[in-house]
């Protein structure tokens, strides 16, 4: 048994690869189910985002990479051998240490974004809602959160850091020289839209257009943000008289046409900004080949992530620090998994050795309901502190590699050697 992540991420490949195994929101659910009905996983939890698409799982063996891949590249409808060259595989400790930098936001591209924290919870909660998550992943990802949570707080990196969409809005910024009194139109209405909005106002942008194609919710965010809603159709009259344009729908196709820019660019003087932060791309790549245009894409404000990243490596460090014990906690808690039925074992012999006892003694006593109440509490507290040490050593052994049979642990961890125990039978009344 193993828990692996096969994925893909801004570190392993370029936007162009990534958005052809991205998936839009809630389209993963389905992929998870066959993973599991398939038999290829036991566990999995599949996390999509701008720049990444990881499936989190508990195989067999790693043979599974194999076969997950094949389904990736089906359901995906991409070529097999092109997973094969940009996807990583990480298994055990390896992979447990990779999500919990993940949850940190320390493999991020920009470190210190508040973003993935709440995308690795959401993705563990439609893993649950899909009855995908079991034992393992749920201890995984329960601990991946509280030490996303733990880095974030303790080391301050995401004090000073920079969201994707506030780079986005800074690489604007910097083309512009001054975005006071500029005009902006924001494509898609999501939480990634919204702080987008919300930094274009803090840089002094006068008029906010929004559009999504669900007018209700480009309307609830233009209230919201003091913005203006308009038809996701009107895009054709709307681009000639504003100056940034920031997609992020994730619709999968190209939102924004060449034929539609080079429309727009016919009727004003000044040039187009466009950041396309989606995953997949909204905005057509031939539009950078238009004169008077500036495009960037996600993998675009990497280089403004580099230029901010003085300051927060100090952080970094730390947080790297703080992974590794948690690690190592969990990786010893996966190791002792072997042992819990040989626990239960135990268990189970001591729990019917304690009730026969305890009835025999009962019978021979006159106490009262209250009474035989507390000797069976006292019966239950007894043999709990009597096992207690030898599942402990138990578990030690067992994180320690040691091969383990139920006549060993009866005979070393219970010091049993040359007893026979075994329960007082009741005596056969002669006939």
């Amino acid at each position: 048994m193993l828990v692996a992540v096969a994925g893909m991420s801004h570190r392993s490949a370029p936007v162009e690869v990534r958005e052809r195994v991205a998936f839009p929101p809630c389209a993963g659910r389905s992929f998870l189910r066959r993973l599991k009905d398939d038999g290829v996983v036991s566990e999995a939890v599949l996390l999509s985002t701008c720049n990444r698409t990881e499936v989190y799982a508990v195989v067999e063996d790693e043979g599974a990479r194999g076969r997950m891949l094949d389904l990736l590249a089906e359901d995906r409808g991409v070529e097999r051998a092109s997973l094969e060259q940009d996807t990583y595989w990480f298994t055990d400790a390896q992979a447990v240490r990779h999500l919990y930098r993940v949850a940190s936001s320390l493999d991020s591209m920009v470190v210190g974004e508040g973003q993935i924290l709440g995308q690795v919870r959401e993705a563990y909660r439609a893993a649950t809602e899909e009855h995908c998550a079991g034992q393992i992943l749920n201890r995984l990802f329960h601990t991946s959160l509280r030490v996303g949570k733990k880095v974030r707080s303790e080391t301050g990196i995401g004090d000073s850091s920079l969201s994707v969409p506030r780079v986005a809005v800074k690489l604007a910024e910097e083309v512009f020289g001054d975005l006071a009194g500029r005009r902006a139109l924001v494509l898609g209405a999501g939480d990634m839209s919204e702080l987008v909005v919300k930094h274009l106002k803090d840089r002094g942008v006068i008029d906010l257009l929004i559009a999504n194609r669900t007018p209700e919710r480009a309307w609830l965010l233009a209230n919201r943000v003091g913005g203006r809603a308009v038809p996701f159709d009107a895009l054709p009259a709307e681009l000639p008289e504003v100056d940034v344009v920031v997609s992020s729908t994730g619709s999968g196709e190209w939102v924004v046409q060449s034929e539609t820019v080079a429309g727009a660019l016919a009727l004003r003087s000044e040039p187009l900004f466009f950041i396309d932060i989606a995953v997949p791309r909204d905005i057509d790549p031939v539009v950078q080949t238009l004169g008077s245009v500036y495009l960037y894409d996600i993998d675009d404000l990497q280089a403004v992530v580099e230029r901010n990243a003085e300051g927060r490596q100090d952080g970094a460090e730390e947080g790297e620090a703080m992974i590794s014990p948690a690690v190592l906690e969990f990786m010893g808690w996966l190791s002792t998994l072997h042992v819990v039925p040989l626990i239960q074992e135990l268990r189970d012999g001591a729990e019917q050795i304690r009730r026969h006892e305890l009835a025999r003694a009962l019978r021979r006593m006159e106490l009262s309901p209250e009474e035989a109440a507390s000797v069976e509490r006292m019966s239950h507290s007894l043999v709990n502190k009597l096992l207690h040490g030898p599942i402990q050593e138990l578990k030690a052994r067992a994180e320690a590699g040691s091969p383990l049979e139920s006549s060993e642990v009866r005979r070393r961890l219970m010091a049993l050697d040359g007893l026979d125990v075994e329960l007082h039978r009741p005596r056969r009344e002669s006939s």
